[in-house]
């Protein structure tokens, strides 16, 4: 952290008081002479243009109006011990909204972002700890090979577990032939920060572009539904004042709502965050709730 507060210094003339991780690869850089920023460092594996990406897409959403961090910078993109750096303003959040209200905020604000078709920008909608560049068809093959990979490290009674995992990768519907549009691939209340007007920021705009819209808003209803089916109802009544789904869309629903459940199963595990034997049960949880999440979500769209 050192080094990255003596890069922020030297490229921006800035004077650093402390920088903390606000988690992996994500900082707040405090400020002797100024606000607060977020410094997000990426891997060396991601081009540079992409880090330009990001800030191009803030800049856009700061035109609109629309609530999201904002380039801390006029030139917030920078090259620090070999990674790509992007420096946004620091949110303090305000007390938590209450209950049901980041649902209803969450879901119409979706539906502003699905609502432009994006002809022009970048493919988009991958999450970025698999995949930082594309949409849901890279994000599924990004998760088939780390599995590839760990079968390697996998004794030979979990084979059989490995292979369920892969099952359910090989089986997430990418929604690539649904309508696409402007996308957020995580689009959940973890990346929305509660402000002093009882609002929500959101934050985290990694992998943003143009993708289908079903898979990024089947994420948003499995966070609602997981705690209440009541929260399904309120996103979806928010996100209609601007989308309504296709038929085509309400009938693969189940589907985009289970993809990236299955997805962070599969990471988590590649990662040593989670025993091969739990996330097969719990891949097997998500099976058995998204259904239920899809019918209530598409009584709620008809």
């Amino acid at each position: 952290m050192t080094a990255l507060a003596a890069h922020l210094a030297a490229q921006y003339g800035i004077e650093v008081a402390a920088v903390s991780a606000l988690e992996k690869d994500v900082f707040r850089v405090d400020r002797r002479d100024g606000p607060s920023w977020v410094a997000r460092v990426f891997a060396e594996r991601r081009p540079l243009e992409g880090v330009h990406g990001d800030a191009a897409i803030l800049r856009a959403l700061e035109r609109e109006g629309f609530p999201a961090e904002r380039c801390a910078h006029p030139d917030p993109v920078s090259t620090h011990e070999g990674k790509g750096v992007l420096v946004t303003e620091f949110i303090p959040p305000a007390a938590p909204l209450r209950p049901g209200r980041p649902a209803a905020i969450l879901g119409v604000l979706l539906g502003r972002l699905h609502a432009h078709p994006a002809k022009q920008l970048r493919r988009g909608g991958a999450w970025h700890h698999l995949s930082f560049e594309g949409g849901p068809r890279e994000e599924i093959a990004a998760a088939a090979a780390l599995l590839d990979d760990a079968a390697g490290h996998v004794g030979v009674g979990e084979l059989a577990l490995l292979d369920r995992l892969r099952d359910a990768v090989q089986r997430a519907d990418a929604c690539e032939d649904l309508p696409h549009a402007f996308v957020h691939p995580d689009f959940v209340p973890a990346n929305a920060i509660p402000t002093p007007d009882e609002h929500l920021a959101i934050v985290d705009w990694t992998g943003a572009g143009r993708g289908p819209r079903l898979w990024s808003l089947g994420f948003l209803l499995w966070a609602a539904g997981a705690r209440s089916l009541r929260l399904v109802d309120v996103a979806v009544s928010r996100y209609r004042r601007h989308v309504e789904l296709t038929p085509g869309e309400l009938d693969r629903l189940e589907g985009a709502i289970a993809a990236r459940p299955i997805m962070l199963e599969c990471w988590s595990v590649c990662a040593g965050r989670r025993e091969l034997a739990d996330a097969v049960e719990r891949v097997a949880d998500v099976r058995r709730l998204a259904p239920t999440i899809a019918a209530r979500a598409c009584q709620a769209f008809t």
